[in-house]
């Protein structure tokens, strides 16, 4: 059995370098949005005798732009820790010693995205692969994919006067809407160990492929040269309206979770178990394949089993390591409960919901803003305003609860296999969300 022991897990060290030599990103996509709207909106030269205006819209320090780098950061963020099957083995053994052998110490299978107390027997090996397929539609209340994300670029002060009237062409703006695709596939390698009968540990790797697709529709506003010099901003197909699109993809190791659970109650029911999981930064956070920073997470499990019924409760809180001059992940507080009901002895029925809290994390939105333009080219002469009302993607501080429902069944077709069948889904509007995400796996546990 030890020799068993190294073997396994030192294949599964070895796993993710193995894994990230064969598939290379093919472009870094945690930028793209930003990179994408920083260089790829370019307007034509402005006529003779005018300033060059090509960049004078999309900068770096605009507050358009700084929203948008909180909105491609809230992205990264929460599509590179999104929850990943638990290591709660589907065989639970006893050894009993009276009779010298192990025997099945639960009905259930247990479930999916949470911890039971229960621990898979001093010597057990559970071994799983799972796939998950996400095809993220919202972020917040916002429609990723039909134009919910509204943008408006506003000219820079060429004068630094502090006003957007003179020169009275800083008045126009662009506007724009930004559509966004964002598919990824996991595909996790499990395994758990009994160190012994009241303690497991464990390893999950996951494999993940990610797509991201951007179109932005673009249109110059003219709020202030529309009747005196409709020419000055255009873009380099000579209209005020332009499509920019850019896309990209990535494939490779993700950060691996390294977890432990040590079961704090004899075996009978209820059971109390302390548990934490660590995620490395295996993954490329520059391809969101991970978050590019360390994340403990400890937490408390609760279970009983009440015939062929079993409730479970988990509690716990992720610490984030905050790296200098890196983008800030936060804190995370987590809380699963739910049950899983063994139907018959090769049949359990699974539903949980998966709450999480990220602290002090920045949200985005989008809200009606006002803006006023002069008219008047003549610096000498009177403001002649127009103002218009348009919305504009806007970000704030504060804490960001996501709540996400689970739904799912395991089979036990023959031996000490299972098949795993799940269905994942948003049950408020936080965060970035996927529709429905379903889950397929094996488990193996000898």
């Amino acid at each position: 059995m030890k020799r068993r022991l190294v073997l396994v897990f030192s294949l599964a060290a070895l796993l993710p370098a193995a894994l990230s030599g064969q598939s290379l990103p093919t472009f870094n996509i945690r930028d793209l949005l930003t990179n994408f709207l920083l260089q790829g909106i370019t307007l034509a030269p402005p006529p003779a005798g005018f300033p060059s205006h090509e960049t004078h819209f999309i900068g770096a320090d605009s507050p358009q732009f700084q929203a948008v780098q909180q909105l491609n950061q809230q992205i990264a963020n929460q599509l590179s820790t999104f929850p990943l099957a638990s290591s709660a083995g589907g065989f639970t053994y006893t050894f009993d010693p009276n009779l010298g052998v192990f025997s099945r110490a639960t009905d259930s299978f247990g479930p999916i995205y949470a911890e039971r107390a229960d621990t898979i027997g001093r010597g057990r090996f559970n071994l799983g692969l799972s796939y998950s397929h996400y095809t993220f539609d919202h972020i917040n209340d916002l429609s990723l994919r039909n134009g919910g994300l509204k943008l408006v670029f506003t000219h820079i002060d060429v004068n630094n006067d502090h006003t957007d009237f003179q020169p009275w062409f800083e008045g126009d703006v662009i506007t724009a809407t930004l559509f966004v695709k964002i598919q990824t596939d996991i595909t996790a390698f499990e395994m758990t160990y009994g160190l012994g009968d009241h303690f497991d540990v464990g390893m999950a790797v996951p494999i993940v492929h990610v797509e991201l697709n951007a179109v932005t529709a673009a249109t110059i506003d003219r709020l202030a040269t529309a009747t005196n010099a409709p020419g000055i901003h255009q873009f380099l197909n000579g209209t005020s309206s332009e499509t920019f699109q850019q896309s990209g993809t990535a494939s490779g190791v993700g950060d691996v979770v390294l977890r432990a659970k040590y079961r704090l109650t004899p075996g009978a029911a209820p059971g109390l178990a302390l548990a934490a999981d660590v995620r490395l930064p295996t993954g490329d956070e520059g391809t969101l394949l991970g978050t590019g920073t360390t994340q403990v997470k400890i937490y408390a499990v609760g279970s009983a089993h009440l015939g062929s019924f079993s409730p479970h409760l988990n509690a716990g809180y992720t610490f984030s390591n905050h790296r200098s001059g890196q983008p800030r992940l936060p804190d995370e507080i987590s809380y699963t409960g739910g049950f899983d009901w063994a139907l018959s002895p090769r049949f359990t029925f699974m539903v949980d919901g998966i709450g999480r809290t990220f602290r002090d994390t920045q949200i985005v939105e989008v809200q009606d803003s006002t803006f006023v333009a002069n008219t008047n080219p003549n610096p000498a002469g009177p403001l002649v305003l127009n103002s218009a009302v348009l919305p504009r993607l806007v970000t704030h501080n504060g804490n960001l609860t996501t709540l996400l429902g689970s739904v799912g069944f395991k089979v036990n077709p023959v031996g000490n296999l299972l098949l795993t069948v799940n269905g994942l889904f948003s049950l408020n509007k936080n965060g970035l969300r996927d529709d429905f995400t379903p889950l397929i796996g094996l488990d193996y546990s000898f």
